[in-house]
This record gives C-alpha cells, sequence and structure tokens, in this order.
C-alpha cells in the first residue's frame, strides 16, 4: 500500500494519505466533474488502511468549497473512517471552516454517519491558520 499525495489545483483539493504517519488531509476546493474518477481510489486506500491502521489516525478536511458530487464521496470517505473509528482505533476526525455554508455541511455529514467529529473555525485574519 502506498502512500497518496495529490497536489491541488483550483478545481481539485490537495490530498495527502500517509500510512507510516496516520495522516489524512484534504484541502481546498473540489468542483470536479467526474468526482468518482478522483474520489473512488482515495476510498478504496482508507478501506485497505483500516485493515492496519496507524495506532492513531488524523483526519483533516479542510474545505473552502465543493460541489454537490463531491459532497457524495465526502459522505462515503467519512462512513469508512466510522468503521476504522468503531473497530476502537484512536481516530480523530477535524472539519475545518471559515464559513457557515461548509460549517453546516460538516454538521449535515456528522449527524448522517454518526461519527465524532471536531469542527475548527479558521480566522480568516489569523496568520497561524492555513490557507486555502
Amino acid at each position: 500500500m502506498e502512500n497518496i499525495q495529490i497536489d491541488g489545483t483550483d478545481k481539485s483539493p490537495a490530498v495527502i494519505l500517509d500510512k507510516d504517519k496516520g495522516f489524512l488531509e484534504f484541502v481546498g476546493r473540489s468542483l470536479i466533474e467526474d468526482s468518482e474518477k478522483f474520489f473512488l481510489p482515495l476510498v478504496e486506500w482508507i478501506i485497505e488502511y483500516s485493515k492496519s491502521p496507524h495506532e492513531k489516525t488524523i483526519v483533516e478536511f479542510k474545505f473552502e468549497y465543493f460541489n454537490t458530487s463531491c459532497s457524495k464521496w465526502l459522505i462515503t470517505m467519512t462512513k469508512q473512517l466510522k468503521k476504522l473509528y468503531e473497530k476502537d482505533h484512536n481516530t480523530e476526525i477535524n472539519w475545518y471552516y471559515e464559513d457557515e455554508d461548509v460549517l453546516e455541511y460538516g454538521e449535515v455529514i456528522r449527524d448522517l454517519v454518526d461519527v465524532p467529529m471536531n469542527m475548527v473555525e479558521v480566522d480568516d485574519d489569523d496568520d497561524d491558520d492555513f490557507d486555502f
């Protein structure tokens, strides 16, 4: 199983899936037309990772914006992460947001999937926070 690193574009998120560190990160915008082609390999990676995960897994969703087809895949990925969480592995899921729309959708995913998810507000004026 290989780590995955994808550079972000103005239409697709940057992705880091690092099995050795137990670190999964999705950052940026997702306006992908063929979202299955982009996200299915990521879901498959999460399924494989869950078979032998790192002792602690940190997942960070840092989306500025995403379209409806991406939202379906975010739910699918979060369902797989819930399975990992339920195996009693130390899994932390963080949902970063700058605006209310992204916060609300994170809450919808959290409630729909019924998995603990930390909602972390990003202050646009704080230089210590990440940049989208």
